[in-house]
C-alpha cells in the first residue's frame, strides 16, 4: 500500500512564504473543470482556501464525483482523489453539497469536478528547497537507498508547502519509491495521481509518454485491462509515440486478445485512502469494460460497493457469489468499492448476465466522466 496516503499532512512554514502571506490572501485562482456543459450553476460557492495552505504556498487539487438531483440540488459526494493536504479535501467537502444548479430534469448520477488550488496560476516552477530535496531522493535511489529514499520522501510529502507543479514531481518520486519497495499497487496510484494533477510545464512531451507507458504496463501487470486500455488511447494520442506503440506490441497484443475473448477480466484491487481527513473513506473506483461484473478472493473488510453511470445508480454489499449487471444503454459507469485500507479483492467482468454459479442481478447503473 501506498504508506504516503495515510500519514499525517503537516504543513511546515517557510519564512519567505510567510513574509509574502498577505499577496497569498489576496491572490489565487480556483477552477473547477470536467463538469458537463449541459450543467447550468446557480449557486456555486467556492470552496475557501485553507488558511494553512495560504501561509505555506501550498496549492491544492481534490477530485470529486457527485449526484446533480432532478432538481438540480446535490447528494452524496465522493471524493476520488485529492493532493496538497487534508484541509483541500475538507474545504470542498464543506461547500460542495451546497451547490446547486438549474434542474436538469432528471437525475445525473455520475457528475465529476476536478478542483484545482493555485496561489498563482501557472506557477510551472520547483523551488530551490524543493529541488534539493528532489536530487536527494534521486541520488538516494540511485544507490539503492531504499530505506533512506522512503524516510526524505515522507518527510517531503509531510512538509508541505508545494505548488501543484513540485506535488506533480512530489508523487512521481513517491511512485519510484514504492516501485524500488516492490509495491506496484502503490506505484501506480502514485502515478495516477502524479498524471491527474499534472499542470501545464510538470510532465510533457517524452516525459508525459514515459508516464503513460509506465502506467499502462503497471495496469497490465495487475489484470486491470479496461484501465489500460484508456491509458493506451491516451498514450496513442500523444506525438512521437511510434517507438513506444512498437516497444509495446506484446502486452497491446495481450490486451486486445483479453477484452476479446469471453473468458471472465479479474482485476486485482487494493482499497486505499485518497486523504486522510476524517470524513474521507477507503476506496477503489474503477470503470469496467464489461456489463456484468462481481467479487472474488476477498481479503480483509470489503464493505460495499456503488455504482454511477449516467443517469442511474446501483449499491449493494460486496459478497462472492453474486453477480450485477448493468442494463442495455448504460454508458460509461464507474464503480467505487469501499472498506479498510489495505483490504483486496478480484473485480471479475463477465460477458453476458451468468458467471458460473453465481445469481445475475439486474441492475441500474450510472456514469463516470473520467476518460
Amino acid at each position: 500500500m501506498m504508506r504516503i496516503s495515510n500519514a499525517p499532512v503537516l504543513f511546515a512554514t517557510s519564512l519567505l512564504l510567510v513574509a509574502t502571506a498577505p499577496a497569498y490572501a489576496q491572490n489565487y485562482d480556483l477552477l473547477v473543470d470536467n463538469l458537463p456543459e449541459s450543467l447550468v450553476s446557480v449557486d456555486r460557492q467556492r470552496p475557501p482556501y485553507p488558511d494553512t495552505g495560504i501561509r505555506t504556498g501550498q496549492e491544492g487539487w481534490v477530485r470529486v464525483n457527485l449526484i446533480v438531483t432532478a432538481d438540480g440540488n446535490v447528494a452524496d459526494p465522493i471524493i476520488m482523489d485529492s493532493v496538497g493536504g487534508v484541509e483541500f479535501e475538507k474545504s470542498v467537502r464543506s461547500v460542495v453539497s451546497e451547490w446547486t444548479f438549474e434542474p436538469p430534469g432528471e437525475q445525473l448520477a455520475n457528475v465529476v469536478a476536478d478542483i484545482r488550488f493555485e496561489i498563482h496560476q501557472g506557477r510551472d516552477l520547483a523551488t530551490s528547497n524543493f529541488m534539493r530535496r528532489y536530487r536527494r531522493i534521486v541520488r538516494m535511489l540511485h544507490v539503492e537507498d531504499n530505506e533512506e529514499a522512503r524516510a526524505w520522501v515522507d518527510q517531503a510529502a509531510e512538509t508541505g508547502g508545494w505548488n501543484l507543479y513540485e506535488s506533480t514531481m512530489l508523487w512521481l518520486m513517491i511512485g519510484r519509491v514504492e516501485g524500488a519497495e516492490g509495491n506496484d499497487v502503490g506505484k501506480l496510484e502514485a502515478y495516477r495521481r502524479a498524471q491527474a494533477v499534472n499542470t501545464r510545464g510538470a510532465i510533457k512531451g517524452e516525459d508525459r509518454r514515459e508516464l503513460l507507458r509506465k502506467m499502462f504496463e503497471l495496469e497490465m501487470g495487475q489484470s486491470q485491462y479496461a484501465a489500460a486500455d484508456k491509458t493506451l488511447r491516451k498514450l496513442k494520442r500523444e506525438p512521437g509515440n511510434k517507438k513506444d506503440i512498437e516497444e509495446l506490441a506484446e502486452l497491446i497484443a495481450r490486451l486486445e486478445g483479453a477484452l476479446a475473448d469471453d473468458s471472465p477480466l479479474a482485476a486485482r484491487a487494493t482499497l486505499f485512502n485518497p486523504a486522510d481527513s476524517e470524513e474521507s473513506r477507503s476506496l477503489w473506483s474503477y470503470a469496467p469494460a464489461r456489463r456484468t461484473f462481481s467479487f472474488a478472493a476477498l481479503n480483509g473488510n470489503v464493505e460495499r460497493f456503488e455504482v454511477r453511470c449516467a443517469r442511474d445508480r446501483l449499491e449493494g454489499p460486496v459478497e462472492p457469489g453474486t453477480s450485477w449487471t448493468f442494463p442495455d444503454g448504460a454508458k460509461d459507469c464507474h464503480v467505487f468499492v469501499f472498506g479498510d485500507d489495505g483490504a483486496s479483492f478480484d473485480f471479475v467482468e463477465h460477458i453476458g448476465t451468468e458467471s458460473g454459479d453465481a445469481t445475475a442481478k439486474a441492475a441500474v447503473a450510472q456514469s463516470d466522466g473520467l476518460d
